[in-house]
């Protein structure tokens, strides 16, 4: 635990708990836990100011930390107004509370009724990484002539490369020199912060670390096929040299591929892909289906309630849902709870969503799924447990491209950051789509009558349109998926192959369709509902299908997406037939796809699902 002395520099935050109105029962759990959270936050804040002591004087403290507190505070103050805004009017004037100081003396800023544990601060360590703020433009170069971050060569170093690591080697390749090149802009922004030690704290370190991490893939990619290679840990450090090219040699520049998007390169024959053998359930071989509908009926925002809670827009890409009818980035659990549901069983108001297709570029018109199936499976080595209500989930990398991550602004998400991610993705089989979803119900489904909505009797027509699809889902990921579960996972197929996932777009043959499949994490941490990274909560089974030692299994939602309208004509240069909405960072890269969901189910339809499992059925 770490003590502020009483004549130290402390932060200090204005009060938030005095400034607001009466607050209505029905919010005041909300209010509670986000009051919480902003003690938390500063006493995080606190704890980074006595650690980095002495790293880059007053600009380095409102670069690193008074700047992201801010940042945090705006997201967790304007959650407090919405709770209370569902129920009361919503109070206003909060805005200018975000912006904390640097003051000497002072005890803790925020009262007691904020957090009753105010004066225990974090033990954990601090949930972002204050000392390396994302940049706004990544791929900005340095001006010439002036001091540049020089980076030993990673692809000259490498053996030859087999052709079924290719890919996955080109993408890291491209990450190392987007890496170079966001610590470069980090560099002219950051012009005369904090000298020498500033660079090296700030800029220098945190790229050793990320370039340590994507060598890792690279060898680890090869080392899949062929000997792994070895002598690649001294090339992660760079240095600080006056003029001198990035010397990271990636197949294509990052940059270009945002500013250009997909390519023809972007796309393969999906029969050119190698199928893979399918790893066996036996220990809980049941499924459960939960009838959704399809995202015909409009909802869709460019929000995501799970990486950028309370942030309108903060998903970059505009997003299709289906399930929970009020979704957005100011939901709360109680919202989400209280809100309505496209789903034929209205236990389950969970959220299911991800980015749309594009025809016509990346300003094209978004075509929505034909079908939209919603399977829960089991696990290979274990009986499944139920999953907690209001678990978040997420599956593949909004961010690619450029290499970021998302940050702790979830209001539940704990304040430590993951340490390390698993390094083996699931290998079982994926084989084909159903013809239509299963109309047997189990014997003791709960008695919640079913709504006729119009997004129920979708499902039943998409399924009749998808009757010349395949017969069984598909399942896990191949076993060429990126070694780091936080990134990009291949999730691109067409009905009749769905044994060939890919990390890019597929060309489908005359009479198949366009599919998508992504398959959540599914070994959760027995604890918590949410992480700071927003994975390490919840991972997925090692390449046995075994969850890591001290997880449990829990059912395994498979998102399966049918596409019977998207053109399938061969790409002609940047001319391509369709594309995933993206961030503009990212290109609208097939690797930036993916999709979150948040469980609300009732206890008792968990239930359910986790006996139709463990039984065999199908559910």
């Amino acid at each position: 635990m770490v003590n502020l002395s009483a004549s130290a520099d402390t932060i200090t935050c204005p009060n938030v708990a005095d400034k607001l109105p009466d607050i209505p029962a029905q919010a005041q759990a909300e209010v509670d836990r986000n009051l919480k959270l902003l003690q938390t936050q500063i006493n995080e804040a606190n704890n980074r100011l006595i650690t980095s002591a002495g790293e880059g004087g007053p600009n380095f403290v409102q670069n690193a930390i008074l700047g992201p507190l801010a940042d945090k505070r705006t997201a967790t103050i304007n959650r407090i107004a919405t709770a209370i805004g569902r129920v009361a009017d919503r109070p206003t004037g909060l805005d200018g509370l975000a912006t904390c100081k640097l003051g000497n003396g002072g005890g803790a800023t925020a009262p007691a009724t904020q957090d009753p544990d105010a004066s225990e601060p974090p033990t954990s360590p601090p949930s972002d990484d204050a000392t390396t703020p994302p940049s706004d433009n990544a791929t900005t170069p340095p001006a010439t002539g002036g001091n540049k971050i020089t980076c030993p060569d990673v692809a000259g170093k490498l053996p030859d490369i087999p052709a079924q690591a290719q890919a996955e080697v080109d993408r890291n390749l491209k990450l190392l020199q987007t890496q170079i090149n966001e610590a470069n802009n980090r560099l002219i922004t950051s012009a005369g912060e904090g000298g020498p030690n500033f660079v090296q704290n700030a800029i220098l370190g945190p790229l050793a670390d990320k370039r340590t991490a994507t060598i890792n893939r690279i060898a680890t990619a090869i080392g899949r096929v062929a000997d792994r290679p070895t002598g690649l840990d001294g090339l992660a450090k760079c240095t600080l040299g006056n003029g001198g090219a990035a010397t990271s040699k990636p197949s294509a520049s990052a940059s270009a591929k945002a500013a250009s998007g997909p390519t023809a390169d972007d796309f393969v024959d999906i029969q050119s892909v190698d199928p893979v053998q399918q790893l066996q359930r036996t220990a809980s071989s049941g499924t459960f289906v939960s009838r959704c509908g399809t995202p015909q009926e409009g909802h869709a925002n460019s929000d995501n309630v799970i990486t950028a809670p309370g942030v309108a827009k903060g998903g970059q890409q505009q997003n299709d849902y289906v399930g929970n009818v009020s979704t957005d980035a100011f939901s709360t659990n109680e919202s989400l709870a209280a809100s309505d549901t496209t789903c034929r069983i209205r236990a389950d108001r969970s959220t299911y969503f991800w980015p749309v297709l594009r025809v016509g570029g990346a300003d094209g018109n978004a075509v929505r799924p034909s079908l939209v199936q919603l399977q829960f499976r089991g696990n290979a080595m274990s009986k499944v447990t139920a999953a907690p209500q209001f678990l978040r989930l997420i599956t593949g990398d909004a961010q690619a491209v450029s290499g970021g991550r998302p940050s702790d602004t979830a209001s539940d998400a704990p304040s430590d950051t993951a340490s390390d991610v698993p390094t083996d993705l699931p290998t079982d089989l994926p084989t084909d789509v159903p013809t239509d979803l299963p109309s047997d119900t189990a014997s003791d489904m709960p008695s919640d009558p079913p709504t006729d909505t119009a997004s129920a009797k979708a499902t039943d027509t998409a399924s009749a349109k998808a009757s010349d699809t395949a017969t069984d889902a598909p399942s896990d990921a191949p076993s060429d998926a990126p070694s780091d579960a936080a990134n990009a996972r291949p999730t691109w197929s067409c009905t009749g192959f769905a044994n060939r996932l890919t990390d890019k777009y597929p060309i489908c043959p005359s009479g198949s369709n366009l599919m998508r499949v992504f398959d959540m994490p599914s070994c959760w941490d027995g604890q918590n509902l949410d992480s700071a990274d927003h994975r390490t909560h919840v991972v997925f089974p090692d390449e046995n299908g075994a969850c890591p030692a001290d997880t449990q299994a829990v059912p395994q939602l498979r998102v399966t997406l049918v596409y019977d309208d998207v053109p399938n004509t061969q790409p002609d240069g940047t001319n391509v037939p369709f594309m995933v909405d993206s961030a503009p960072s990212e290109g609208n890269s097939p690797n930036t796809d993916h999709a979150g969901a948040i469980a609300v189910m009732s206890k008792q339809l968990m239930n359910n699902v986790v006996r139709c499992i463990n039984s065999g059925r199908r559910c």
